[in-house]
């Protein structure tokens, strides 16, 4: 979200992280709902997003229930038609959110840049294999592919005893080399400090190496250590299709299958 924000002019006052299970029932939303009240109270706040996994819905209705008096674009990944009563209607994904936002804010909405994978003559591919370092975008790019078996590496199954996916790609460049000819791997590169400060060394020969069709959801901006564009330049050189939108990445996997 705060990526394409930033690709489209706009920048973010604060971002406040609560959490992947604070809007479960066993939770009940106590952290989202208190920092929608401390953001609500801040007289330079103009619009807040609110991007959750699958809530419990009766948890979302209260944490979005409550009287502010700022705007607020709720992205509640897997409960589209969950309705926000006095508030603007809830986006589908990340990057129809952050599009909700900017014309909410009076902003254009930009092209999302993409690099197009080399031309090549793979056989078709006929499933999606989702290889994700971070759970919330595993879970929207599995909402809107709407098929395929996806992984989230950075779960606590994956990370105990060895660093974050973000930083230590080893697992997934391994999955890499399992896949088969027929698969469509979808994954997220994530760049910025606490990140790899090469992603690309690492994982753009995996992607070479792949009898796979690979494509990369590379959520970054201009400002961040890495080189967003160096690092596309590089994993389209290793044949993979590279976006800088994890949602329509998503839908070109599964245009392909």
């Amino acid at each position: 979200m705060t990526c394409l924000l930033d690709r489209a002019g706009a920048g973010v006052s604060h971002v406040l992280g609560v959490g992947g299970r604070d809007l479960s029932a066993e939770v009940g939303g106590l952290s989202a709902a208190r920092a929608l009240r401390m953001l609500d109270e801040d007289p330079a706040t103009e619009l807040i997003v609110l991007v959750s996994k699958p809530p419990a819905p009766e948890v979302a209705r209260a944490v979005l229930g409550q009287r502010l008096r700022t705007p607020v674009v709720p992205v509640l990944l897997g409960t589209p038609a969950l309705a926000q009563a006095g508030g603007l209607a809830p986006a589908g994904d990340l990057t129809q959110a952050a599009e909700q936002a900017l014309r909410a804010l009076g902003r254009p909405v930009p092209e999302w840049p993409s690099w197009p994978a080399p031309p090549g003559t793979r056989p078709a591919p006929k499933r999606i294999r989702g290889l994700y370092s971070g759970g919330t975008l595993g879970t929207e790019a599995a909402l809107v592919a709407g098929q395929g078996d996806f992984v989230d590496y950075g779960d606590d199954a994956y990370t105990r005893g060895r660093a974050h996916p973000m930083i230590d790609p080893t697992l997934r460049a391994e999955a890499l080399a399992r896949a088969g000819e027929r698969d469509v791997v979808l994954m997220d590169v994530v760049l910025g400090h606490g990140a790899d400060p090469d992603p690309a060394a690492s994982l753009a020969p995996a992607v070479a190496g792949t009898p796979a069709t690979v494509v990369i959801a590379l959520i970054g901006t201009e400002g961040d250590p890495q080189d967003l564009h160096r690092q596309a330049a590089a994993f389209r050189e290793a044949g993979a299709a590279v976006f800088t939108s994890n949602a329509q990445a998503a839908r070109h996997a599964r245009s392909l299958v």
